[in-house]
């Protein structure tokens, strides 16, 4: 007997099952071009991400025009001076003008990104510790460079008061312990000379740290399964059919005959589980080149299973298709943007970098990577299985309501 009833609810099972699946088939040929549609887009956007990210962005640099009252050679010295240093040239081009009108002038008509005024008697003031006031006039239309040479400035302040007090430390001690020949003045030139030094070779003192703006993924992989997951995330409207209208109402009358929900939810989700199934293993298969072709299929089914009761949760929380397309949109849309699947989480805010754990497109994203051989943290998997578990939880509370409202209603 418990043999005849266990193979009573397989057959049973299978029935709905076929009927299920029969449902969604009237949906071919819009799933058939979802499939188009992951396939292509996730490679392509790839591709594109790595070329931008690769490249950069396009800057051309700032212009600063260096000005001093008539007579100072000092302008004419930072720019042969500071020409030569690599570092600033890179962004920063210096040029020297013979008064403030000609360099206010050239700022207004758009030679220039800046204008550094330069008091009297500047170096020396620097020299003697005085730290003479300088003045920076900045184009209102231009926010951004206008930035770029606050923190340049800001950095160069810092880098004066490092400076300042090594020269006043070096000159305490000369006041203590007074060298035989060695003047005072003396001592300011050489400790100064030494700084300038220190400055000019300050590139030696940094070590260059490449920082990946994707983490431990290729940039093209990254973006790739990050889009992919989104998509597949998204295609819930597609099932709403399985999960409301006639159909509770068929399982309605099926209950009237003894049975329970159990077949009827979870044969929605083994049926839920092939279009996202032919969504994302095509698309694993041909982001991970054909290597580990098994594991690959193993990560697609994991991931069709979790999106066929993401589905599920969706379809019954919202009740109809378009409340349905929202509320995955939105969910989508926020985990690819805590993914880093728009803005590189390297040029995340720091908050929102951390938050990346709770995406559920980072857990489908390593859950694929994991398959290509990249090391996944032990939380993507607990995640993945304690969300699972409490969607389907949630999901089947939900169907149960539903199809006692529909048998109450009719």
């Amino acid at each position: 007997m418990g043999d005849y009833g266990l193979m009573k609810h397989a057959g049973y099972f299978g029935t709905y099952l076929i009927l299920t699946l029969d449902r969604l088939r009237q949906q071919r040929w819009l799933l058939a071009g979802l499939v188009l549609l992951c396939l292509l887009l996730p490679l392509g956007a790839g591709k594109a991400a790595n070329a931008l990210l690769s490249r950069g962005v396009d800057f051309s640099g700032v212009t600063l025009a260096i000005t001093a009252p008539e007579g100072d050679p000092v302008p004419r010295q930072l720019e042969q001076y500071m020409g030569e240093m690599e570092d600033v040239a890179q962004y920063c081009a210096i040029v020297s003008m013979d008064s403030e009108t000609e360099a206010v002038a050239a700022l207004k008509r758009g030679e220039v990104t800046a204008v550094l005024v330069l008091p009297e008697n500047f170096i020396r003031g620097v020299m003697w510790g005085e730290n003479p006031d300088l003045r920076l006039i900045t184009a209102g239309d231009r926010p951004l460079e206008s930035l770029l040479l606050l923190w340049v400035g800001q950095s160069a302040s810092d880098i004066l008061s490092a400076f300042q007090s090594g020269v006043y430390a070096v000159l305490d001690l000369y006041e203590e312990a007074l060298p035989p020949g060695l003047t005072r003045d003396q001592v300011v030139l050489d400790i100064n000379l030494r700084y300038i030094n220190l400055a000019l070779n300050r590139s030696e003192l940094f070590q260059t740290l490449e920082i990946p703006a994707t983490g431990t993924l290729p940039v093209i992989l990254h973006y790739g399964l990050s889009l992919l997951a989104y998509l597949a995330l998204s295609a819930a409207p597609f099932f709403v059919s399985i999960y409301s209208g006639g159909w509770l109402s068929f399982h309605r009358r099926l209950r009237c005959a003894g049975r329970g929900v159990w077949a009827g939810y979870f044969s929605g989700i083994t049926a839920g589980m092939l279009p996202p199934l032919l969504l994302v293993a095509p698309a694993l298969l041909l982001l991970g080149e054909g290597k580990h072709p098994l594991a690959l299929l193993g990560a697609a089914a994991l991931t069709a299973l979790f999106c066929s009761v993401f589905y599920s949760l969706c379809c019954l929380a919202a009740g109809s298709a378009a409340g349905c397309g929202l509320l995955a949109f939105g969910v989508s849309l926020a985990s690819l943007a805590l993914a880093g699947g728009i803005v590189p989480p390297v040029l995340l805010p720091g908050a929102v970098r951390r938050l990346g754990w709770l995406s559920p497109v980072t857990w489908l994203t390593r859950l694929a990577a994991s398959a290509m051989g990249y090391p996944v943290p032990v939380s993507a998997w607990v995640c993945l299985g304690l969300s699972c578990g409490g969607m389907v939880a949630l999901a089947l509370a939900l169907y149960r309501r539903r199809v006692d409202r529909q048998e109450v209603a009719l």
